[in-house]
């Protein structure tokens, strides 16, 4: 039996109210509770019972829902420190670099006087694309430094003055970046550069990222090596026993002490796995590619190993007889791995300081860079209500 029309008209009015508050909060670009219901008391306290070696503590006042935030403009913009005109200002300046960017990308398409080929064609769009997004990142509320949405920056929780050194014979440590992942608030490896020395996060498409990575492949005294296997056996190879010979071998007089006299040159490669692998594919030959599926296994399922700081206690199997987790990365709960993910599906950050580990890194500057993206993790997790299954 239909419904009189004028119940019908009740109901999708209230539809599209609701349909508001959810485009509301869309725009707002997952609002979040403001700065003050998070502390971070000291960088030498013990974190929450999160990690028996944790180097902080978080502790949360309240916990705002995100419909809660999303619902009012004004406590959006109050957790921006940012009028409500301002917070549109923001988002629609955002909206036009897109639109700006989507008619240049139209018009490089249709404009065939120029006599590019397709490949040229395709190159141009993707080096737009990649400025745009260095520019931009990918919403208007996030922080540039930490990749985190800007009510819940982590920034603070790191020291500029005493961040940690490099293990000797370690030049230099390259994030190498998917524009698709640059900035993006799940993201881990951001975290890098602000608790080591000597580390920058490049951006594969953008050119003046690419000149200095080539200009640093390019240099005779380096030895790029990447985290990556060559499973195939194909490519140049080596192994954390073949690099510290190399380091024993090579004068440490002309490493780490601010000489650029060359040493090795970690690289990092942050992207899904298959843009990561398109990524490593596309370096030169030379660059040495680097295993850690072993490294890895053992930090993760021994807890002796590195007095165990890989290891989330609070996580079990289903069984409830084992600490080692089935899904062991820290970054499991806002990135889906699916069941059965292998023990060496970790994040960048992880995979980069079992590396940095192995190479003479120390436990506690480790475990307090990893704190500090588990605090990450925890804070967008309770911003976004996003979650995933471990295991």
């Amino acid at each position: 039996m239909q419904q009189p029309m004028s119940c019908r008209r009740i109901i999708h009015n209230t539809m599209r109210l609701s349909l508001k508050t959810i485009v509301y909060a869309t725009s707002m670009l997952c609002p979040a509770p403001t700065t003050s219901a998070f502390s971070i008391t000291s960088r030498t306290l013990a974190q929450d019972g999160h990690h028996p070696n944790a180097s902080f503590t978080e502790k949360s006042a309240s916990s705002v829902s995100l419909a809660h935030m999303a619902s009012s403009p004004e406590r959006f913009a109050a957790s921006q420190n940012m009028t409500i005109e301002q917070v549109d200002e923001a988002i629609n300046a955002r909206k036009m670099a897109s639109t700006t960017l989507n008619e240049q990308l139209i018009a490089i398409e249709i404009d065939k006087k120029n006599n590019m080929t397709a490949a040229e064609i395709g190159r141009r769009k993707h080096q737009m694309i990649c400025q745009h997004r260095f520019n931009h990142f990918r919403n208007a509320f996030v922080c540039k430094k930490c990749w985190t949405f800007t009510p819940i920056c982590v920034c603070h929780l790191f020291d500029a003055d005493v961040k940690a050194q490099l293990p000797k014979g370690v030049a230099k440590l390259i994030v190498w970046t998917h524009h698709d992942e640059y900035g993006r608030t799940s993201n881990t490896g951001s975290l890098l550069p602000l608790g080591l020395h000597d580390c920058q996060i490049l951006m594969k498409g953008l050119l003046e990222h690419e000149q200095i990575l080539n200009e640093i492949l390019c240099r005779k005294d380096v030895t790029p090596v990447v985290l990556w296997p060559d499973k195939k056996g194909k490519r140049a190879s080596t192994t954390i026993a073949n690099l510290k010979s190399e380091i024993a071998e090579t004068s440490s007089s002309t490493w780490n002490e601010g000489n650029d006299n060359g040493g090795i040159v970690l690289i990092s490669i942050e992207g899904t796995w298959n843009t990561a692998r398109k990524m490593v594919n596309k370096l030169p030959p030379h660059v040495l590619r680097l295993d850690l599926s072993e490294e890895i296994r053992l930090n993760f399922t021994a807890p002796e190993m590195n007095e165990g700081i890989f290891i989330d206690n609070r996580i079990t199997t289903a069984s409830g007889s084992s600490p080692s987790p089935s899904a062991p990365s820290l970054l499991s709960p806002l990135r889906r791995q699916g069941k059965g993910a292998k023990q060496d599906c970790v994040s960048t950050l992880e995979a980069t300081i079992v590396a940095l580990l192995a190479l003479g890194l120390s436990v506690d500057e480790a475990s307090f860079i990893l704190n500090c993206a588990r605090t990450k993790v925890k804070r967008i997790q309770e911003y976004t209500g996003k979650t995933y299954p471990r295991d």
